[in-house]
Parts: C-alpha cells; sequence; structure tokens
C-alpha cells in the first residue's frame, strides 16, 4: 500500500492507496523566490508590453486615474503609486492630477473604517477617492457589451485622460483568472450584477479563458471604460509579489496568465475515476466556504460521473452567513438563477458552482462537520479518507485509478494532452 498525508488543519491524516490504483500524487512547485518589487516594478514601467512608455504619451495638463480593488494588498500600491510617480513626473504631470481611486468589484460599498484605512495607505499629494457602485449620480453609462451589459463607470475614473488598472493574477472560478475583473471595481452595481450573471453560464470556468463569457464581457467592460493600461501583479500564496507586468490590457494579462501558469501549473498524465483532494490544510480549509474552491481544481482532473473525495477540516463551519442560508433554502440550479436575476449577491455564485459540480460528479465529504450536513449540500460523508476511498471503489470498481492532490490550493492541473487550456 501506498500511504499518502493529507494536511487537514493543522495536522494530516494519512490515505492508504493500493499501488495498482495509484495514478499520481499532484504535489505544488517549489515556488520561486520573492522579487526585488521595486527593481522589478521599475522594469515593467520602463519597458511597457505592446505600448509606449507613460513618460512618452502624457502632457502635463492631463488626468489620470489609477484604479484597484480593496483587497489588493495595500502595501503594493503605495509603492506601485510611488513608482507611477516617478513616471508621471518625467511629463512635468503634478501629483494633483492622479486620482487613486480603490473600490469593491464585488458590489458591497466599501465601510467608512475600511475608507479610513485604505486611504491612509496612499502616499499624500494624490487625489483620492473611494468608489460606490450604489451611488449613481457618481455613475456614468458608457456603454452596452455584446453580452447586453450596460456599463455604468465611475465618472472620476472615465473622465481621466489616462486610465490605468491594477489586479492581481489568480485562479478564479467565474472569470478563468482574476486581473481583468478589477475593472468592476469602478463599476455600479447594475454593471457588477449583470456581469456576475454571466458565471452562470457553463463555459465560466475556472482556468478557461478563450471560451468563458465572463471574462470575454469583462474585456469588452475595459474596452468601453477606455483602459489605457493595467498593472497585473502575480502573488504567492504567502502574498509577496513574484512577478510584474504592465502595458496594454490583453497582452499585459496574457503575459502574467502565462507566469501564472509557470510557476503553478502542474502537469497531469489523465484524468481519473477517483480524485482525493485536500485544499492545503489550515488556513484554506477553515470553513467549506473556502475549501470549496479545491474542488474547482479537482474537476480539472476528474473523469465525468467520477467521485471527489474532499479532505477539509472545517473547524470553523460552513462560513460565510449568506452561503449558510443559501444551502438551507436554494434546491435547484433555477430557483438560483431565478434569484438571481432579482437581487445582487456574490455567493449565489458560489452556491451555484457547487450544484454545477454536484450535477456531474459525486462528492464524498471527509471534515468535521455533522452528518447532517450532507442533506444541506447534497454530498455523501465519511468519518475517515480510507473509508470514502473504499466507498468510491465499490461504487466505481476496484480497478478506477485514483489521483491525490494534497495541496489544490497551491496548483493549477494541467492535463498533458488531453484537453488544451486557454
Amino acid at each position: 500500500m501506498v500511504e499518502v498525508w493529507l494536511p487537514y488543519g493543522d495536522t494530516e491524516v494519512c490515505l492508504t492507496v493500493p499501488p495498482e490504483n495509484l495514478l499520481d500524487i499532484v504535489n505544488p512547485k517549489q515556488e520561486p523566490q520573492p522579487i526585488n518589487l521595486e527593481e522589478e516594478l521599475k522594469k515593467a514601467l520602463e519597458n511597457p508590453l505592446n505600448t509606449s512608455k507613460l513618460a512618452e504619451t502624457m502632457k502635463p495638463e492631463q488626468k489620470i486615474a489609477i484604479a484597484f480593488n480593496k483587497s489588493v494588498n495595500m502595501d503594493f500600491i503605495s509603492l506601485v503609486l510611488a513608482k507611477l510617480a516617478d513616471e508621471v513626473k518625467k511629463a512635468d504631470v503634478p501629483l494633483s492630477n492622479i486620482r487613486v481611486i480603490v473600490g469593491c468589484r464585488e458590489g458591497k460599498p466599501i465601510t467608512p473604517n475600511e475608507a479610513e484605512n485604505l486611504l491612509s495607505k496612499i502616499p499624500e499629494g494624490f487625489e483620492k477617492k473611494i468608489h460606490n457602485p450604489k451611488v449613481e449620480e457618481e455613475l456614468v453609462e458608457v456603454g452596452v457589451t455584446s453580452y447586453k451589459t450596460r456599463v455604468f463607470l465611475n465618472k472620476s475614473f472615465f473622465e481621466a485622460d489616462l486610465k490605468i488598472l491594477v489586479g492581481e493574477v489568480n485562479l478564479n472560478p467565474l472569470t478563468g483568472f482574476g486581473g481583468i475583473d478589477a475593472v468592476l471595481s469602478v463599476c455600479g452595481l447594475k454593471t457588477i450584477h449583470h456581469s456576475y450573471g454571466l458565471s452562470l453560464n457553463p463555459k465560466s470556468r475556472i482556468g478557461f479563458l478563450e471560451e468563458n463569457p465572463t471574462h470575454k464581457n469583462l474585456v469588452e467592460i475595459a474596452g468601453l471604460a477606455g483602459v489605457n493600461h493595467i498593472l497585473n501583479l502575480v502573488v504567492g500564496l504567502d502574498g509577496k509579489v513574484l512577478r510584474v507586468f504592465f502595458g496594454s490590457l490583453e497582452k499585459t494579462f496574457k503575459e502574467a496568465v502565462n507566469s501564472f501558469k509557470t510557476i503553478f501549473g502542474v502537469e497531469v498524465e489523465d484524468k481519473a475515476e477517483i480524485v482525493v483532494v485536500s485544499p492545503g490544510g489550515n488556513p484554506f480549509d477553515q470553513t467549506f466556504y473556502d475549501a470549496q474552491e479545491s474542488l474547482e481544481r479537482a474537476c480539472l482532473v476528474v473523469k465525468d460521473g467520477g467521485i471527489i473525495v474532499l479532505v477539509a477540516e472545517c473547524s470553523q463551519g460552513l462560513g460565510n452567513r449568506d452561503f449558510q442560508k443559501l444551502v438551507n433554502t436554494v434546491k435547484s440550479v433555477e430557483e438560483l438563477k431565478t434569484i438571481a436575476k432579482k437581487e445582487f449577491n456574490p455567493t449565489l455564485y458560489k452556491i451555484f458552482r457547487l450544484m454545477n459540480i454536484l450535477k456531474d460528479f459525486r462528492v464524498v465529504l471527509v471534515s468535521t462537520l455533522p452528518n447532517t450536513i450532507s442533506e444541506v449540500l447534497g454530498f455523501k460523508t465519511s468519518k475517515t479518507v480510507n473509508n470514502a476511498v473504499e466507498y468510491a471503489l465499490r461504487v466505481l470498481g476496484k480497478k478506477s485509478k485514483i489521483l491525490v492532490l494534497p495541496y489544490a490550493m497551491k496548483i493549477f492541473p494541467i492535463l498533458k494532452t488531453k484537453e488544451p487550456q486557454h
């Protein structure tokens, strides 16, 4: 028997697999060393991708807007702003001409306490603004995408002569990869709501861009907004920046995504009937809400009709009150879509992704959650990971292949040749 130790909260549990059943154990690569952010920012700004240098395109009287989501590390933002300031000074543009806009792509307005903290991290001299997606007087309608999204944009951002987005590139279960979604941080609630609604399309999947309507809609929104440049940061799980890219929107995002794949992508020989997945222990499995994203990664490498065994302690329960309420009340995808049309709640899409997973695969949950949770989530539960795997082998056949992902949140599983990923 092959022993595989799986992270589980602050400890580990042991999985034993017959060698003839084990397809592979997919472990993360060693993360590259953190970069010297100041030096890499300088290089990126001096060598923009597919566009001219900022100092070569600006005029002293021009207004510049820099926008980002409130979740971006503000220490990074402070340094980014300092370096951008150096660039604009070369064009004799005063700092007071630079608007720094902090927004929230999830549509929930930033609280006064949050605003005070965020604004305090922005260096003096800049024009500072907090974007509220619910205040319609501060919005302007700039067009409609081919996906019928009416684009309402922050006036201060839209009216700027030069517009720059700052976004972190990571795996995103709705948009494929995060980064361009930074544009939602300066959009109105109606735009955010409709954009999220596109993720109800099954082609809105983690790690896929080419046919992903949610991603394509974001690109169109950024085009209507007139975004000139984007600064994309590839960030490690410890929060440290690993790569920096700056330039035109689509070229920069493409290079950042390719870099992310190089760092976190792990090739998998083939799909398996059974995938045993651990998010990677604490903090990734504190709640089921946190752990769910590891299921998205498992879905990339499990065969149709297969079984996923999720090993996640969930010491703090289901997590997220909206999530708890919705999993107890929403019984079908149709009901979910009806609710999503009437009200905007980002958690709805978390439930939708879960329902989609359960439509295609069976899930066995190994956690500290009570067994009654299986009725709520639609899972089978098991006391131990070995019992869960034994059950899966009984259901799918004793010759079924097993793939193990011990640190799912630290990898992007990529099938070698079976399904090219975009």
